[in-house]
């Protein structure tokens, strides 16, 4: 058996990430004899699940373990997209409407108070949603609250309903500038894009699956909620991304929803340990349905575009794997689909060695050598395709992530499956090379193909398709997935090892240690497949005691 002095700076290593205090090693020795010192010890461990820090090492395990990217630049930085709110700054001192908020760009006289033609420029006086409680005011276009407006598309004046629309063109903000981004920077757009800025957007977004995995340790609740869960956790400036998709998918009701970003609406909702509840900085327990309609809060949610003429209602909401950290930071759906096998079922996708193929034509899951890890994976990625980005971002405005086939919003001609400009890019080119009927991914004929476009984006696993050796209920996107890698164990069996090696400072082997896996495991299910009592019994444990 490990000393206790040994055991308590193991505990401290793998509870908090740091040794202990020079006070904690004094007051070990003044515990007295080793019965009591082992007690000190322990009683230590049930101190430090309580703190803070344990939180922060729970966090900081997930970010390292899901190593989820930032939302990649699509254009020069920092057009990286993901807002889908119009940038505006202040007038500068010196002008007539000085501290006065106007678009940041397109409206170069705002400031003066005169228009081109020698009217007076629009002004609002809005309480915003970046700053409840306090007055702003907005000028030009930014503050028109008409129904209409106008647009440009190649230098063509086109008409807008701003309700749908969002800030384009002379469309305002909208109810509490709802649908703009208040910037402080000198160039709008730079706050959200470093990584370094702790409240920047574009971290944020890649932040939150692990800072839902530590909310769920922290707060005893089960672990499958991180990928079978209706709910998230998210300060303010992060919700409003949900908002905003769901705005761009016609939920106009969102625009008069204050839940989201004034304090004494959220002022009960579980947060964080580093943050009091009510601050727009903290990260939150938030119901994602809520913000973003199109992601249901329906768990069996069944939609066949083979079928079913009808568009789909959404996506059912599935913790981080609907978050748009994960949806975002990886572009296709094969490669979500394999980063989550890796990620949350521990699957190892190796290529494979002194092996013979068919020859390649048209389907990667069943032809050619890539088919040794598409076999495996796209079963899995079918349940990814509903959400792609499309176009650049102009200071975080512009880029659009559309859900094909949802709602009324995401969908187009028949030309999109021919490449017919504006068709011809990203995301529609993908789809055009790679949703091919009679495949592993899109397992559809091409008669129905004929009948509907949109079947190419039929995302459960049909009952001739297994995934983990698990047949499919047909629900629909990424929860699908989840509940296949948590039918099959394959997700608590790699939570297990990812806590085992937190604690204990290395992994199963699944192969030479299969009982001892399994026997950790059945504890961890036993208690309820929450985080703080399993690590709790992994240091009471012989091998931990031990040092091994």
């Amino acid at each position: 058996m490990l000393a206790p002095s040994r055991l308590l700076r193991r505990a401290s290593l793998a509870l908090r990430g740091t040794p202990p205090t020079d006070e904690e090693f004094a007051a070990l020795e003044a515990a007295g004899d080793d019965a009591s010192q082992r007690a000190f010890v322990e009683h230590f461990v049930d101190t430090t699940l309580g703190q803070p820090a344990f939180y922060r090492t729970m966090f900081e395990q997930a970010r390292d373990w899901f190593n989820i990217p930032l939302v990649p630049r699509t254009a020069d930085a920092p057009e990286y997209g993901v807002q889908q709110q119009r940038s505006i700054q202040r007038c500068p001192a010196g002008t007539a409407k000085a501290g006065a908020w106007k678009y940041f760009r397109g409206e170069d006289t705002a400031c003066s108070g005169v228009k081109a033609d020698g009217t007076p420029v629009e002004e609002l006086a809005v309480e915003p949603w970046w700053a409840p409680g306090t007055t702003v005011t907005l000028v030009g276009a930014a503050a028109n609250t008409s129904a209409t407006g106008t647009g440009s598309v190649n230098g063509t004046p086109v008409p807008l309903v701003c309700a749908t629309a969002g800030p384009v063109g002379t469309c305002g903000c909208g109810p509490n500038a709802v649908r703009c981004h208040a910037d402080f920077q000198q160039y709008a757009g730079w706050e959200d894009y470093l990584h370094y800025a702790e409240h920047g957007q574009r971290r944020l977004v890649s932040e939150e699956p692990a800072r839902l995995f530590a909310h769920l340790a922290w707060h005893d609740r089960p672990v499958t909620d991180l990928i079978l869960g209706t709910y998230s956790v998210a300060p303010t400036r992060l919700q409003a991304a949900y908002v905003m998709q769901g705005l761009e998918g016609g939920a106009t009701g969102l625009l008069d929803d204050d839940s989201w970003w004034r304090p004494s609406r959220f002022l009960g909702e579980p947060v964080d340990p580093e943050h009091a509840p009510g601050d727009p900085l903290a990260w939150r327990e938030y119901q994602i349905p809520a913000r973003n309609p199109f992601l249901l809060a329906e768990r069996d949610y069944r939609y066949d575009p083979r079928i079913q003429a009808d568009p789909s209602r959404g996506i059912p909401a599935a913790g981080m794997l609907t978050s748009i950290g994960f949806l975002a930071g990886y572009p296709r759906e094969r490669v979500r689909g394999a980063r989550a096998l890796e990620t949350l079922a521990c699957e190892v996708l190796s290529p494979p060695l002194g092996q013979k193929f068919n020859e390649y034509r048209r389907d990667p899951g069943t032809e050619g050598p890539c088919q040794h890890c598409h076999r495996r994976l796209d079963p899995a990625a079918i349940h990814f395709k509903r959400f792609a980005k499309q176009g650049s971002a102009s200071e975080g405005h512009g880029a659009k992530y559309l859900m094909p086939g949802v709602g009324t919003t995401w969908h187009w001609p028949i030309q999109w499956r021919k490449g017919v400009y504006p068709y011809g890019g990203d995301p529609f080119s993908h789809w055009n090379r790679w949703y091919t009927a009679d495949t592993l991914l899109t397992p559809i004929t091409e008669a129905q193909e004929q009948v509907n476009p949109e079947a190419v984006f039929l995302d459960f696993l049909p009952p001739d398709q297994t995934l983990l050796g698990q047949v499919g209920d047909g629900t629909v996107g990424p929860l699908g997935f989840a509940k296949l890698i948590v039918a099959a164990g394959a997700f608590d069996r790699c939570v297990v090892r990812h806590l085992h090696a937190q604690v204990l400072g290395r992994d199963i082997d699944p192969a030479r240690e299969a009982g001892y896996l399994d026997a950790q495991v059945a504890r961890f299910i036993a208690q309820g497949r929450k985080v703080r009592p399993f690590v709790k019994s992994l240091t009471q444990s012989n091998l931990f005691q031990r040092g091994r």
